[in-house]
């Protein structure tokens, strides 16, 4: 059994954390650089987001690395969930004040690796933790405090645009009291192992751990390439104005966001045993949400896209987290190879803009081509998903160490 203390401490974490990526990156950065050069704001915003993505690809999985080999009388993980909180609210306080594009840029290219300190061992307080049966569950909980963060964070941003110093503030303290509280009320009694864990290699030489990397890694880059755009596939679907189209997206990202709560939960109860028949249902789901817009036109395809979509992600984020904790190749090494598991979501995400802005000038700016190809690519992962053998009961760690 998991304490119901650190499911729901881990559910407040994730919140948190999500709140700051959504707030910053997608309202606060935006609108600094905007106020500090309005004529060259989206080119500015590019080269930020596309640098402080390639730092964090870097950054989080020796980050995990480092954490695993971590000694301290609070713990292997503590020490970094909590100087990088600190150090998180510092640079968040500081981006706050910028007035140029150089300070912004340079505030952005701090605050999201120091967030991703603290994201990388905290990721890795599942798999030292939960114990198998109790993955699903304690999934659940995470990332549904993730998308709700995300919510919250752009919604809050959006209400206090006008007052981004103490916007910046609050974000910073709330961060910093969430995160040394979750370190206060879950004590970590973890001890770096004494034994030598498996080369970067050897783990990736893994075959279940590659093929989960990129089963996920093609479901969001497809997912990535219509959310990233929606704003103008609801333009190119309705035929309104960008004023209109953006309050019809604020709706739709916000049914989109509660459609994966939803997932969650009805994963929470339903996923057990065996991870990759839930991980494939839940992706024929998303792939049957990404169908709709295709056929059905306008409004309503878009609207059944994000509710069907969203449905299905909530469950896929479930249980795709639970198996990627079943196919960690050490138990000496849970923080690098999260993090190496995680670069399956950032690096998607850093590139999708490029891949949809390619594929809208080689079709014409076809919007229905996103979702297409999106499609495709999710589709595509599930071949190779269904080919991943490890179980939760399926020894993992001695056949690791013969490989070496």
């Amino acid at each position: 059994m998991v304490p119901s203390r650190l499911s729901w401490s881990l559910f407040t974490a994730s919140l948190v954390l999500n709140v700051q990526y959504a707030a910053l990156a997608t309202v606060v950065v935006p609108a600094l650089l905007a106020r500090a050069d309005e004529a060259s704001k989206e080119t500015a915003l590019a080269v930020v987001m596309t640098l402080s993505s390639l730092v964090t690809l870097v950054v989080h999985p020796l980050v995990g690395a480092w954490s695993d080999r971590s000694r301290s009388r609070w713990g292997r993980r503590t020490p970094w969930i909590a100087l990088g909180a600190v150090a998180s609210a510092i640079a968040i306080a500081g981006l706050g004040q910028a007035a140029t594009v150089v300070a912004v840029g340079l505030g952005w290219l701090l605050v999201q690796p120091l967030l991703n300190v603290v994201e990388a061992p905290l990721d890795a307080v599942l798999a030292d933790r939960v114990p198998e049966s109790g993955r699903p569950r304690v999934s659940a909980y995470y990332g549904a405090g993730a998308a709700l963060g995300l919510a919250v964070g752009a919604m809050v941003a959006g209400v206090l645009i006008n007052r981004i110093s103490l916007l910046t503030t609050v974000l910073a303290g709330v961060l910093v009291v969430t995160m040394i509280g979750f370190v206060v009320v879950n004590r970590d009694r973890t001890e770096a192992p004494a034994r030598a864990s498996l080369s970067w290699r050897h783990a990736w030489g893994d075959r279940d751990f590659r093929l989960v990397f990129v089963a996920r890694l093609a479901l969001v880059l497809g997912n990535q390439l219509v959310l990233g755009y929606l704003l103008y596939v609801v333009m190119d679907r309705t035929g309104r104005d960008v004023d209109d189209a953006g309050s019809l997206v604020t709706v739709l990202v916000g049914v989109h966001i509660l459609s994966i709560v939803v997932g969650a939960a009805i994963a929470a109860r339903v996923v057990r045993g065996r991870r990759v028949p839930a991980v494939i249902a839940a992706t024929v789901v998303v792939a049957c949400g990404l169908a709709l817009p295709i056929v059905v036109p306008g409004v309503a395809g878009i609207a059944a896209y994000a509710v069907v979509s969203g449905v299905g992600r909530g469950v896929y984020l479930t249980a795709d987290l639970a198996l990627m904790l079943d196919v960690l190749p050490s138990s000496a090494d849970h923080g690098r190879d999260l993090g190496v598991l995680g670069l399956a979501t950032i690096l998607p995400q850093s590139v999708a803009p490029a891949v949809a802005g390619a594929l809208l000038a080689a079709t014409g700016n076809t919007y229905t081509a996103l979702f297409v190809v999106a499609l495709v690519l999710v589709l595509a992962s599930i071949p190779v998903i269904s080919r991943v053998q490890v179980g939760p009961a399926t020894p993992r760690e001695g056949a690791a160490m013969m490989d070496r």
